[in-house]
């Protein structure tokens, strides 16, 4: 853990901080993300952060609005490994324009961004979602696109001044989406007049989509086009409203994006830059920056499905903001360690409660109500090892390591770890854990009341089961034959393994192809 009894836990730090100044009201916390490919487990660093500084402005008794901006107007610069190439056409085109890659859904954004809300929803988060495009098409910044128009060259001078850039004299911060194309990445903005902008869509302008060469004017409004997106966070804090909106540390650097954004925000828009401060970033395996347009690092949707909801906001609250995660949950101890942390942490919150950190990151880190008294946690580690035992009983098993009987809510959080270590051991568990089928070449030595056995298994793979009455009838069938159930179960594990030991025998059957398991056993049985 990283405090100590003394600190005060960040999210209460940070609202007495934004209260004690006076000047961020109404209290209006904002995050934004674009969804340009299935976004990665990272981004939700910045939705827990925000929410959980939006909780404690609650707590503490302030009224507190919490959004989230799902940035759909911005272009596809970057094409996802696991898109078909078919959607190479659209490089260069809004998001929101693009059509889903699934069924179902308006558009590409709609579609990821969606996704995306689905998990933080499930981890207890749930601000009001604002859609870019939806906010552009309803002219809602129509004026600040006029305000950046106007204002060209003092905008200009600050691209210079905060961040070294020089703009051409004709540079506009404004893309137009193309009527002839629909591409909004290829146009560039070459004059302004009042009333209509004279653009260009370029060939060659950026090397990952080609323009149409199409030229024109056309109105600033609505979605006929966007503002640049340094402008485009300014005019987002105007617009919205927002008064407290952190961001991740590339964004942080001196002269950066927020340094510009903010100068513009106060200089050319006229408005409050919102509270903020830099949060470090959550990388994946060897330390990358994960990205989504680029599909590189776990998606959220994908790590949602590995770890319990509790246990993965856990995993971002537990962290001061400062401090960089490193979770790669391929790594043989990284999803064990965080149980063991968990359990620790809920130990520290029976019995010091809130005023100590790590009790108040516990705490925190709940989706439901609260129990009054502790309950018995079974270990994760354990919880793998015994299911891959088939002769040990695990609700006995972990009624002898309690000293007593499970209670409903015990058994509940038993079966939910059950599962999710089902999962580690399928899709992340290192060699030495996971069990895989061998080669049907590889000779196997059984007896002839195992042979027997197996062929009876065969059979009962004819129907379809529950995996708990699958289990209790590969037991009843090892009696009936006078086999016992460790021989028996030895012969599964030998013949489809190599090992005389694996996962819970029905389970370990059930997630298999049938039909490879089938032709296994009948050729060990010749």
């Amino acid at each position: 853990m990283l405090y100590t009894k003394k600190d005060m836990f960040w999210p209460d730090k940070f609202a007495k901080e934004i209260i004690k100044t006076d000047k961020y009201k109404p209290y209006w916390v904002d995050d934004m993300k674009t969804p340009s490919g299935r976004i990665h487990v990272g981004a939700l660093r910045g939705v827990v952060i925000h929410g959980l500084i939006h909780q404690a402005l609650l707590e503490k008794g302030k009224k507190s609005t919490y959004t989230y901006v799902i940035n759909d107007m911005d272009p596809m610069d970057g094409f996802p490994k696991y898109l078909p190439d078919s959607f190479k056409q659209y490089m260069g085109k809004p998001l929101y324009r693009i059509p889903s890659p699934e069924k179902g859904h308006k558009s590409m954004a709609k579609y990821y961004g969606q996704e995306f809300i689905k998990v933080f929803n499930g981890l207890g988060f749930k601000p009001k979602i604002i859609w870019s495009s939806e906010w552009y098409q309803q002219g809602k910044f129509n004026q600040v696109i006029k305000e950046a128009l106007d204002n060209q060259e003092k905008i200009r001078e600050l691209y210079h001044k905060i961040s070294g850039y020089d703009k051409p004299k004709d540079w506009y911060p404004y893309q137009v989406i193309c009527p002839e194309c629909g591409k909004v990445g290829t146009t560039i903005v070459i004059g302004w007049d009042g009333k209509k902008v004279k653009f260009e869509c370029r060939k060659d302008l950026v090397d990952w989509a080609e323009g149409c060469g199409h030229k024109g004017e056309i109105k600033p409004i609505n979605d006929n086009g966007k503002l640049m997106w340094k402008v485009d966070w300014a005019a987002h804090w105007k617009v919205i409203g927002i008064t407290v909106e952190g961001a991740g540390k590339d964004h942080m650097t001196e002269g950066g994006s927020h340094d510009l954004s903010s100068a513009i925000c106060e200089q050319v828009f006229e408005y409050s830059t919102p509270f903020n401060f830099l949060y470090e970033w959550f990388l994946t395996k060897g330390g990358t920056k994960m990205s989504s347009s680029k599909g590189v690092g776990v998606s959220a949707a994908e790590i949602s499905q590995t770890l319990p909801p509790e246990i993965l906001k856990f995993l971002m609250v537990k962290t001061n903001y400062k401090k960089t995660i490193i979770f790669d949950p391929a790594n043989n101890e990284s999803i064990l360690d965080l149980f063991d942390d968990y359990d620790r942490a809920a130990k520290i919150y029976y019995k010091e409660g809130v005023k100590n950190p790590v009790g108040r990151a516990w705490q925190l880190s709940q989706i439901e109500a609260i129990a009054k008294k502790p309950i018995f946690l079974p270990r994760f580690r354990d919880v793998v090892n015994y299911i891959q035992q088939p002769t040990i009983e695990v609700y006995k098993k972990f009624e002898e390591i309690k000293n007593g009987e499970l209670t409903e809510d015990e058994k509940k959080e038993l079966d939910k770890r059950i599962k999710y270590a089902r999962i580690w051991l399928k899709q992340y568990a290192p060699d030495g854990k996971k069990v895989g089928i061998i080669s049907d070449k590889v000779k196997v030595n059984l007896n002839d009341k195992q042979k027997k056995y197996l062929r009876l298994v065969i059979k009962l793979l004819d129907k379809d089961w529950q995996a708990d009455e699958l289990q209790q009838e590969l037991y009843l069938i090892a009696k009936n034959n006078q086999l016992n159930p460790k021989e028996a179960f030895q012969a599964i594990y030998l013949s489809l393994t190599g090992k005389k030991f694996g996962p819970k025998a029905a389970w370990f059957l059930l997630d298999q192809d049938k039909k490879i398991i089938i032709n296994r056993f009948k050729e060990v049985v010749k």
